[in-house]
């Protein structure tokens, strides 16, 4: 399995060995120190120090896997951990490649997935700490990034994951059913406020303690004079997410028409907001069904009747548009749901 951004990192030769053969197996970059025997595997990134290359790496990465001693890893990754909702997966190995740790955000982050992908790439015993996985019950957080959700309070996870140990059937307010394989460790909740875990994109009032998670399946359509500046464009997004009381934290993508695929606005929104941007031809916006909010001007400027509302539906691949048109001077909006979460 491919990774997005995973990085192995080793520090002796033999080390490098094994971390070449999971770097190919995993599509990870191999980072080694600068080394004379480091000159052996190419394509290596070279850093000058282990402390160095942290420092640089860590915080930016989706991964880490170290083929060195726990001890190690644990002083040189401990000024950069931040909290579990947020810290890269962490895995160690040892350079015999007889055990793969998961040190480091084993659900959310997907460092146990990983500590048993790079185990059987060697033939290592993953080691997995984390107690719902021991006791062999699904945690709550487990699924979280596989499955396209952000918890939005991860200070509440460890309630819920403590009554699934206990054998309590936590309340579940989950209309979508991204839990619905989990069935049988849950109590379905008839009441949103009562529910101890919420798993839907509305911003009104959970109870107090209550579990909060976002699955991204909310598409952002935009459109923009030439030149505007990303504030306004971000600005008009969060009033289109305030106008349809959806948390931001449920956008999955963002579109435009082509002609704005250079428009260095729209390119930095999608960027700090750390999703996908796509952009469609005004053939395909101009056929797109579900648009409420026409403009004569847009099809006078750019070719069809509909950018943002039609950008957002074709994003959501072909799903309901839930926020028509917002706009300011120089920007317009809208939001559209996906029509499916498989």
């Amino acid at each position: 399995m491919k990774h997005q951004s995973l990085k192995i990192w080793a520090v002796t030769a033999c080390g490098a060995k094994l971390g070449q053969r999971l770097s190919e197996a995993l599509g990870a970059e191999l980072c080694l120190l600068e080394k004379p025997w480091a000159s052996a595997f190419a394509g290596a990134r070279l850093v000058p120090s282990l402390r160095e290359g942290i420092a640089s790496e860590f915080n930016g990465a989706d991964g880490h896997l170290f083929i060195m001693a726990t001890g190690i890893v644990v002083r040189m990754i401990a000024p950069y951990l931040l909290s579990k909702a947020e810290d890269p997966a962490v895995v160690v190995m040892d350079e015999a490649g007889r055990f793969a740790i998961s040190l480091v955000s084993g659900h959310i982050g997907g460092a146990n997935r990983l500590a048993a992908e790079a185990a059987a790439v060697v033939g290592a015993e993953p080691v997995i700490t984390t107690a719902t996985d021991t006791h062999g019950i699904a945690s709550v957080d487990g699924v979280v990034t596989e499955r396209g959700l952000v918890v939005e309070n991860p200070s509440a996870i460890k309630g819920v994951n403590m009554a699934l140990l206990e054998k309590r059937k936590p309340l579940l307010w989950d209309p979508m059913g991204f839990y619905t394989d989990m069935a049988g460790l849950y109590t379905p909740a008839t009441d949103r406020g009562t529910a101890d875990v919420v798993v839907d994109c509305e911003i009104t009032p959970v109870k107090e303690g209550a579990l909060v998670i976002r699955p991204k399946v909310v598409t952002a359509g935009v459109g923009c004079n030439r030149g505007t500046d990303v504030a306004e464009i971000m600005e008009v997004v969060g009033r289109a997410f305030e106008a349809g009381g959806i948390s931001p934290l449920c956008l999955r993508a963002m579109a435009s028409i082509d002609v704005k695929a250079d428009e260095e606005g729209i390119l930095e929104a999608a960027k700090r907001f750390g999703v996908p941007l796509s952009f469609y031809t005004k053939d395909q916006l101009s056929g797109t069904e579900g648009v409420v909010t026409p403009s004569a001007a847009a099809l006078k400027h750019v070719g069809t009747v509909s950018v943002c509302e039609a950008a957002a539906i074709q994003s959501a691949e072909m799903g309901t548009l839930v926020v028509p048109k917002v706009k300011s001077k120089n920007v317009t909006a809208a939001l559209a749901r996906v029509s499916s979460t498989s």
